[in-house]
């Protein structure tokens, strides 16, 4: 009877460890989970912090570099010349559960200055968006840097226009991006100079 007995307690206490750690494992989960998605968020932000200043360095100084997003997602380039309302921008859209971002249209990150064109020694050449949205029970992220003209106190513009292979727009998953720089030319813009930079984008 007694050993009976202890066989029912031991039925019991593996029943109500095995109910605990059934509550307890989706919890568990979904914490590691988040915690891995606010580092993506982190890492994702600070990558186009990196690639902005890579761009400019790359513009100013020559030569190429190569960098590489480990965060699963999507880059889409838009070249300058595309009709898209992106041109001249690079955009990374991945999925997550949480966002560091208020869902619903782009919000700058880098600057209050969104016009298309700003003024040299006060603006800067990029404009960083953040964007969310919920696409059932994830959030869809989208991190934007577009280069707009700047112009000078004479009125001289400076611009960095990104090419692609064709000058169409590129889409890969691979986290992979190259910048290269092409050369420089000016234009002559209703008696005004604009320098371009053209930087070549491989995904």
């Amino acid at each position: 009877m007694k050993a009976q007995s202890q066989v029912i307690s031991i039925i019991i206490i593996v029943a109500i460890a095995l109910g605990t750690i059934a509550l307890v494992l989706p919890w568990t989960y979904g914490m590691i989970q988040k915690k891995k998605d606010m580092k993506s968020l982190d890492d994702v932000y600070y990558f186009f912090q990196y690639l902005d200043e890579t761009i400019r360095d790359v513009a100013n100084n020559g030569g190429e570099e190569t960098l590489i997003l480990e965060t699963p997602g999507a880059f889409t380039v838009y070249p300058e010349s595309s009709n898209s309302p992106f041109n001249n921008s690079i955009v990374f859209n991945f999925t997550s559960k949480v966002s560091n971002i208020a869902q619903g249209d782009w919000i700058p990150l880098n600057t209050p200055n969104m016009n298309v064109t700003a003024t040299l020694g006060i603006d800067t050449h990029s404009v960083i968006f953040g964007k969310a949205k919920k696409v059932g029970d994830q959030l869809s992220i989208e991190y934007r840097i577009w280069y707009r003209e700047l112009y000078d106190a004479y009125g001289d513009g400076y611009a960095i226009h990104f090419n692609t292979t064709g000058n169409n727009i590129k889409t890969s998953t691979s986290g992979f991006l190259r910048v290269q720089r092409l050369g420089t030319k000016e234009i002559n813009v209703a008696g005004k100079d604009l320098t371009i930079t053209e930087i070549y984008i491989i995904v």
